[in-house]
């Protein structure tokens, strides 16, 4: 029998900053094996089509410690939790018609991340990738 690899599924709670104050959404960081180089960040769980937006898994660990992103999709630790070890905090900014700029807990960006790194390592991701069935579907 062939046993598939598992999704990662993380839930999170993303605090965004609103012109009246802050509101709180719920929403899941999202691992497909199938899909190595990509994480997604599903918004809105808690609806019936949450909005997500899919990234590179890179981006997001090279954003827990520094800076990383440009354009649509930036994520950094957030320097005002900086100083506060028990509740780092990272900021994830979206880009389309406007800024949204949201902010979760690093601890729980870095579990899942864990988890993402256990089920596909780095410099692995190419061997589950089928390149020909990918050139394939490109050229139709």
């Amino acid at each position: 029998m062939l046993h598939l690899p598992r999704t990662v599924t993380t839930p999170l709670s993303l605090v965004v900053s609103t012109a009246t104050g802050e509101a709180e959404l719920d929403a899941e960081l999202r691992y497909d094996p199938a899909d190595p180089f990509a994480v997604s960040l599903a918004i809105g769980v808690e609806c019936g089509e949450p909005v997500v937006w899919t990234f590179a898994r890179d981006l997001l660990a090279a954003g827990v410690s520094a800076p990383a992103g440009e354009g649509d999709i930036t994520v950094e630790p957030d320097p005002v939790s900086a100083m506060n070890e028990d509740e780092r905090m990272l900021r994830i900014t979206l880009a389309t018609d406007c800024l949204a700029t949201m902010m979760t807990s690093s601890a729980r960006v870095v579990e899942f991340l864990v988890e993402t790194y256990a089920l596909v390592p780095t410099g692995s991701e190419l061997d589950r990738v089928d390149l020909d069935a990918e050139i394939a579907a490109l050229l139709g």
